[in-house]
């Protein structure tokens, strides 16, 4: 792994230039990354790999936040997470923002709370208190503890982030297979997900708890990656904000198999995006982009798809012309 170069011990003599140090006092090498709020928006920075008994300043300037958050790895010692999740990478990264991070190429990762108070230089010291790599902290229920068990393959569409939950929400066979941390499936199996590229084809299982609309809410017990699918270029095109070339006010938002729609900056519509060969009313070739509203299930629109790249180009069947969009980032 690829890490910031680490200070030699002689520089750190002189505190004053260690704004947060941080001191590894174990045996063996730790690997430290942070989070903080730069003017509003959260960022992550890693890794600086400091040996046994050594010290590395990650921060060289005055603090200016009262929280911080970090993460250490190590091959002997942990430090558990405390449910605080930022962007991480393998490789050196600074990264703006913590939402979206598979979206953008990043893994998600859980970090610790370090409060500085009023301080401008803070020494964190890392202990060897818990040693080896934690156990899993919740047991996997046996099959139908929790409803009916279940075995579906699809694409990984998304996972969030709400305060301390995670949610996960794989999609197959026109159906919204969503598993939340909240519920019996544990976070550490969420978080071995939360790093998989958007729309992974995935197979999993679980039991099935109930379902109503086009949602049903599962436990994942185990999962795997790998299966086909026809439609993998079509889905990564169109992830992404488009704004329309014919009425500036509309925009969509396509992010996994979801797709919103937005007038004048309000959400007017929320849809389940499935894909097909054609639809019927079709002329011409495919592919078909099928959306199912969440408000109303009922309600099915079928896009045939021309082009996608800087513009996205799609004839709704039933409709007098093509909806035109421009790429919005």
């Amino acid at each position: 792994m690829f890490r910031h170069l680490i200070l030699p011990a002689m520089f750190l003599a002189a505190p004053a230039h260690a704004e947060l140090l941080v001191c590894n006092e174990t045996d063996a090498e730790a690997s430290f990354a942070y989070g903080y709020n730069d003017g509003g928006v959260w960022t992550s920075e890693g890794w600086w790999n400091i040996p046994p008994y050594d010290c590395s300043v990650v921060e060289g300037s005055d603090l200016t936040n009262r929280y911080y958050y970090y993460r250490v790895t190590s091959d002997v010692y942990s430090w558990p997470g405390e449910k605080y999740f930022f962007c991480t990478s393998p490789a050196a990264f600074t990264i703006a923002g913590d939402k979206e991070c598979g979206a953008r190429g990043y893994d998600r990762s859980e970090f610790r709370q370090l409060e500085v108070g009023d301080a401008k230089s803070f020494t964190l010291n890392l202990t060897a208190e818990t040693p080896g790599k934690p156990p899993r902290p919740e047991p996997l229920a046996a099959p139908g503890t929790h409803g009916e068990p279940y075995t579906i393959s699809g694409v990984l569409s998304h996972c969030d982030i709400f305060d301390v939950t995670a949610q996960c929400e794989i999609h197959a066979d026109g159906w919204r297979y969503v598993a939340n941390s909240g519920d019996p499936t544990p976070m550490w199996m969420l978080e071995q997900l939360m790093p998989l590229p958007t729309n992974t084809p995935v197979t999993i299982t679980g039991d099935m708890m109930g379902y109503s609309g086009l949602t049903a809410d599962v436990t994942i017990r185990d999962f795997s990656v790998g299966g086909g699918d026809g439609f993998a270029s079509w889905r990564a095109a169109l992830q992404g904000m488009w704004g329309s070339t014919q009425d500036s006010a509309y925009q969509i938002l396509v992010y996994g198999g979801v797709l919103e729609e937005f007038y004048n900056n309000n959400i007017t519509d929320t849809s389940l995006m499935t894909w097909a060969a054609t639809c019927d009313g079709a002329h011409g070739d495919g592919p078909a982009l099928i959306l199912k509203s969440f408000n109303d299930p009922e309600f099915e629109r079928c896009m045939i798809v021309h082009e996608t790249g800087s513009r996205l180009v799609m004839f709704p069947i039933g409709a007098m012309r093509d909806l035109e969009f421009r790429r919005m980032n």
